[in-house]
């Protein structure tokens, strides 16, 4: 008798399994020296109903771990993150200031797009008037979502649509919210984290409401609970948050919501948030330090090495690492605080076919690389660039 469940949980039979089972069946009702191999009539006719039967199997092996955050995928999840008011997170656009040069009292119209040389687009939100300098800015958002349209600082430097009297467009900042649709993983474990913050105003809680705002990846804090000013200078009775990803005012509104009334916030981000009585508050927090992570590989390579091959794998590391690709855009990658190990690096340059070995050296200093482990404080996060990637062919 097959038991589908018991003190362990649910216990799946797999193809093999089922031809196993019914091979031992077809032998007590038949005799022993019954023939099941896989050429007889018998044989094929069991095949045939234990490959039915595993489906079914797995069927209700997801039916029994939907219950489960640690084991449900999909829609199944969605549900049960919503059973704690957790919803999963769309893709987002990415939101950009651009800054203008160009003939006093020229007018660019809301609507009018830019982009970079690699073809990410924007476009303006508002209207922007030339002041008398010469100059103006606006916020503008990307035409499509997802955290490829994240750019780096001076990157959209594009009139697709030319104005008459602007003379230049450029990014003084990078632009920041572009975000994938939430992953299975990704979501799983920010409802773990929002379930163990689930109290507003404690540690987890406040941690737990900047991972909830639109294109955070990840957030940390300094509590600050004593009379004195701690090592790191924050003031006393004072959060300092340090925040990777999103808005300046989505993460702002986000601590103002979440910190206890009377409780300083520390940062050089500053935002005035109004509340409900008309009252400003500064809300200041920081966004991760980024670590500049230098990378140099020795690498052999065989007859089926594609021709962009160095590219596929400097874009990989940047995947893998987080930093700017090839076409200019931002990806996370690595956690904040995550250390830069060396041996995992290794699995995104064999993704690219024909490597037949490599040797990788890093460091935090151009002029000091070794093979070792680079460590990453709490409030820090490594990034790489594409272009700073060295990959030597021998």
């Amino acid at each position: 008798m097959l038991i589908l469940l018991d003190e362990t949980g649910f216990q799946r039979q797999t193809y093999s399994e089922l031809v196993d089972s019914m091979e031992d069946r077809a032998r007590e009702q038949f005799g022993e020296d019954v023939n099941t191999s896989s050429k007889t009539p018998l044989g094929i006719i069991i095949r045939i109903f234990a490959w039915f039967l595993a489906g079914l199997w797995d069927i209700a092996e997801r039916v029994y771990n939907s219950g489960f955050v640690s084991k449900s995928e999909g829609v199944q999840l969605d549900r049960l993150g919503s059973n704690s008011g957790i919803t999963r997170e769309p893709a987002a656009e990415s939101v950009v200031t651009l800054s203008f040069t160009g003939e006093p009292g020229i007018v660019i119209e809301e609507q009018t797009q830019f982009t970079t040389e690699s073809g990410i687009y924007f476009e303006l939100i508002e209207d922007v008037v030339i002041e008398a300098n010469g100059t103006g800015s606006g916020t503008a958002v990307s035409l499509s979502k997802g955290v490829i349209n994240n750019v780096a600082a001076n990157t959209i430097t594009v009139q697709a649509e030319p104005s008459e009297g602007v003379y230049s467009v450029t990014n003084p900042e990078p632009s920041a919210g572009g975000a994938d649709e939430e992953t299975d993983s990704e979501f799983r474990a920010r409802i773990k984290k929002s379930v163990e913050g689930s109290s507003a105003s404690t540690n987890g809680g406040i941690i737990s409401a900047l991972l909830n705002v639109s294109g955070v990846r990840s957030a940390n804090i300094v509590a600050n609970n004593t009379m004195q000013t701690d090592a790191d200078g924050n003031p006393p009775k004072s959060i300092h948050a340090y925040v990777l990803g999103g808005t300046k005012d989505d993460v702002a509104q986000a601590l103002f919501d979440s910190v206890a009334a009377g409780i300083e916030t520390v940062g050089e981000q500053v935002v005035t948030i109004t509340d409900a009585s008309g009252l400003d508050h500064a809300v200041k927090f920081d966004f991760a330090r980024e670590v500049k992570i230098y990378l140099q590989l020795d690498l052999k390579t065989n007859a089926s090495f594609p021709i962009d091959g160095v590219s596929q794998i400097k874009n990989n590391l940047v995947y893998k690492i987080g930093g700017i690709d090839a076409n200019g855009s931002y990806y996370t990658g690595s956690q904040m605080g995550d250390d830069v190990i060396l041996s995992q690096l290794f699995n995104a340059v064999y993704q690219v076919d024909g490597v037949s070995d490599v040797t990788i050296k890093m460091g935090k200093d151009v002029t000091s690389l070794s093979q070792s482990n680079i460590e990453i404080e709490p409030k820090e996060v490594a990034q790489v660039h594409f272009d700073e990637i060295v990959v030597n062919l021998i």
